[in-house]
C-alpha cells in the first residue's frame, strides 16, 4: 500500500535535505582520558597528584556540537511574531576539526545545506504572508524549526536524527524526523544493508510490523510495512539497538503522531549484525517532545519519554516539563490537572501513568536519556527564567537523584570565525551548545562565590548520586578573562606551576596597586590567580600561580585573613 503524502513541496525537500547522509561525516577527537567518577568533591590538599585511574573505552569519541540560527519577522501593528525559523544543526569542534578536516568538511556542507533548505523554507512563509495577513486580523504565527539530536557518537559511530517543523497555514503543522548514521572511523554512511543479517533483511518489515502491533495495540498498522524497501526506512543507530521512526501519514494518521519501534543488538541476534553494537560503558541519548527512548531493563523493554508543558494567561506564561517513566504499575507518580486563572491551555497527566510534572519556569529544556553502569537516568537541562540554568538528574524508576544550578554544556566553539570579520553574518556565531554524548567526562559550568561572584567550568562525571566534578584536582577553570586590583598589601602563597593544589610554602606579600587575574577555584574554600602587573620582582614569573584561602565561603560577608574581600579587591563583581 502507498504511504500516504501530505506535505508541500519545500517539505518534502527540507526532508530530504535532513536525510541525505551522504554529506554528513563521523567526527573524532575528544578526551583519551577519563577520571574515575568515584573521587570526592572536596579532597584534602596532599603533597602529590593523586594515581587517578583510567575507565577502558573502546577509542576515542568524536566531539560535536550544535548551532543555534534564528530569523523572525516581529510584526510592529500586531506587536507580535508572525513568522519565525529556527535552525540547530551539528557541527565538530577545533580538534576534531584538525584531526579529522575531510569528515568536518563533510559536516559542514550537511549543515550549510540544511540551513540554506530552511532559510528557503522562511521565505516562502515571508511571501505568503502578506496575502494571509490581508485576510483578517486574526493571524496565527507561522513557523518552522531544524533540531538535531544526537542518538550516539562514540568510536564507532556517529548518529544525528533531525526533527523538523513547518506550519505554514491551514489545520495544523507539519512535522517528523529524518536521520544521518556514519561510521566514526571511515565516515561512510551506515546503511541497514550494513546493520542487518541475511535473515533481517528478508524478515524486517514482518518483525517491525509485529514491534509496531504490540506497541501501538488501538492502531495495529504493522501491515503497513509489507511492502516497504529497506531504503524506505527511517533510523537512528543507538548504543544499544536501532529505532525505527514513521512520521505522520506515512503509515497511519495524522492524529497518531510519531511511531517507532526497536530491535536491540543483544535481543535481535537473528536480525542485527554485532559490528555496531556500543561498547562504551555509558552514553546519552537525546530525547524530544516525540522521541521516545526504548530500553533493555533485565527482561523487561520500557519507555522513557519527556516533554514540554506551556501554560499561558493574560499576564503571564508558566512552563512545566513532564517525564514519562514506563515503570511497574505499582510506581505511579502523578495524576492531576494544572490550573491557572485566566489561563488558555491546561494539561492532564493521564492517569495512572509514571509521571514526573516539574512545575519550573524556564524559557527552553532539553532531555537525555543516561545509561551508567550504575543504571537508568533521565536528565533535563533547562535554562531558567532568571538566566540561569538547572540540571535536575531522575532515576529511570521516577526518583530524584539531584538537582544542579549548572549550564549543559559548555560552549562549543564553532564554525571558526573567518580571517576578515567586516562582512560576515554573526547570527551564524551567537549561539552553539556542545552536545553531550560522554556521562563520564561531561563539561559543566556552574557559578561560584570567591573574588566576587563568576562562572567556572569543569569536568564531571555522573554516578549514581548524581554529577560529581573529576577534574584532577577538583578545580573550576574561570570562564572569561576577570582582572582585579589590590587597595591594599594581601600575604598570598606560591602554588606548583603544573600542580595548583600543591603549595611550594613560599609566601609573598603582594603591594596594593598589583592586579591579578582569576584562573580557578576548587569546590571549599580556595582561589587560584596569577598577578599581571606589580612591583614585586618575583612576579616577572609568569608561571607563578598563588592561592588565597577564604575564611568563611558560604557566608556574607566573605573574609579573607579576617578582612573582607570587597575591601581588599576593586572591581569584584557579585550576582544580584
Amino acid at each position: 500500500m502507498e504511504k500516504i503524502a501530505k506535505r508541500k513541496a519545500w517539505h518534502v525537500l527540507l526532508s530530504a535535505v535532513l536525510t541525505v547522509s551522504v554529506l554528513l561525516s563521523a567526527c573524532g577527537g575528544g578526551s583519551t582520558t577519563t577520571q574515575t567518577p568515584d573521587k570526592s568533591l572536596s579532597p584534602e590538599v596532599t603533597d602529590a597528584p593523586e594515581e587517578v585511574e583510567t575507565l577502558p573505552l573502546a577509542g576515542v569519541r568524536p566531539v560535536l556540537g550544535l548551532t543555534y540560527d534564528v530569523d523572525y519577522h516581529y510584526d510592529e501593528d500586531r506587536e507580535a511574531i508572525v513568522n519565525s525559523m529556527e535552525a540547530e544543526l551539528p557541527g565538530v569542534d577545533a580538534a576534531t576539526r584538525t584531526q579529522h578536516p575531510e569528515l568536518a568538511d563533510a559536516l559542514d556542507k550537511f549543515r550549510d545545506t540544511a540551513l540554506a533548505s530552511a532559510k528557503a523554507a522562511y521565505q516562502e512563509r515571508e511571501a505568503a504572508l502578506p496575502d494571509i495577513m490581508d485576510a483578517g486580523d486574526a493571524v496565527q504565527a507561522l513557523g518552522g524549526e531544524v533540531h538535531s539530536m544526537i542518538r550516539r557518537a562514540d568510536a564507532k559511530a556517529v548518529s544525528v536524527l533531525n526533527y523538523w517543523r513547518d506550519y505554514s497555514g491551514g489545520a495544523h503543522e507539519s512535522y517528523g524526523y529524518g536521520a544521518a548514521n556514519f561510521d566514526t572511523a571511515s565516515g561512510a554512511e551506515i546503511t541497514l544493508d550494513d546493520l542487518l543479517t541475511d535473515e533481517g533483511k528478508l524478515t524486517i518489515n514482518a518483525r517491525l510490523g509485529q514491534e509496531l502491533d504490540a506497541l501501538y495495540t488501538e492502531i495495529a498498522l504493522g501491515y503497513m510495512l509489507a511492502d516497504y524497501l529497506l531504503d524506505d526506512y527511517t533510523f537512528s543507530l543507538e548504543p544499544d539497538g536501532v529505532t525505527f521512526w514513521f512520521n505522520p501519514y506515512e503509515i497511519a494518521s495524522y492524529a497518531d503522531g510519531v511511531l517507532s519501534a526497536k530491535l536491540y543488538f543483544d535481543r535481535d541476534t537473528d536480525m542485527l549484525k554485532p559490528d555496531y553494537k556500543g561498547q562504551d560503558e555509558a552514553w546519552f541519548v537525546e530525547i524530544g517532545t516525540e522521541t521516545p527512548y526504548r530500553f533493555a531493563s533485565g527482561d523487561a523493554f520500557r519507555t522513557v519519554e519527556a516533554w514540554s508543558v506551556i501554560l499561558k494567561d493574560y499576564s503571564d506564561w508558566y512552563s512545566g516539563f513532564g517525564i514519562e517513566f514506563d515503570a511497574p504499575e505499582d510506581s505511579g507518580r502523578w495524576a492531576e490537572r494544572i490550573t491557572l486563572e485566566d489561563e488558555e491551555t491546561d494539561w492532564m497527566a493521564p492517569e495512572g501513568r509514571n509521571i514526573i510534572l516539574d512545575r519550573t519556569g524556564y524559557f527552553s529544556a532539553t532531555f537525555y536519556y543516561a545509561h551508567i553502569p550504575a543504571g537508568d537516568y533521565v536528565l533535563a537541562s533547562l535554562s531558567m527564567e532568571d538566566d540561569g540554568s538547572e540540571i535536575i538528574v531522575y532515576r529511570a524508576d521516577g526518583t530524584l537523584a539531584q538537582t544542579l544550578n549548572m549550564t549543559s554544556p559548555t560552549a562549543f566553539t564553532y564554525p571558526e570565525l573567518p580571517e576578515n570579520t567586516d562582512d560576515i553574518d554573526w547570527s551564524d556565531y551567537d549561539s552553539y551548545r556542545r552536545a553531550l554524548t560522554d556521562p563520564y567526562d561531561t563539561p559543566l559550568s556552574t557559578r561560584f562565590d570567591l573574588f566576587g561572584t563568576w562562572t567556572g567550568s569543569g569536568a564531571y562525571c555522573l554516578t549514581a548520586d548524581g554529577f560529581q566534578l573529576i577534574s584532577m584536582w577538583d578545580l573550576l577553570y574561570i570562564t572569561g578573562e576577570y582582572v582585579l586590583t589590590l587597595n591594599q598589601d594581601l600575604t598570598v602563597t606560591r602554588r606548583a606551576s603544573d600542580y595548583w593544589p600543591l603549595s611550594m610554602e613560599e609566601d609573598f606579600t603582594l603591594p596594593a596597586g598589583t592586579k591579578v587575574q582569576l584562573m580557578a577555584a576548587d569546590t571549599s574554600q580556595s582561589a587560584y590567580f596569577r598577578v599581571l602587573e606589580s612591583s614585586a620582582e618575583f612576579t616577572k614569573n609568569v608561571d607563578f600561580i598563588f592561592a588565597l584561602c577564604y575564611n568563611n565561603p558560604d557566608e556574607w560577608p566573605r573574609t579573607i585573613n579576617g578582612v573582607e574581600e570587597y575591601v581588599i579587591f576593586d572591581g569584584l563583581s557579585y550576582a544580584g
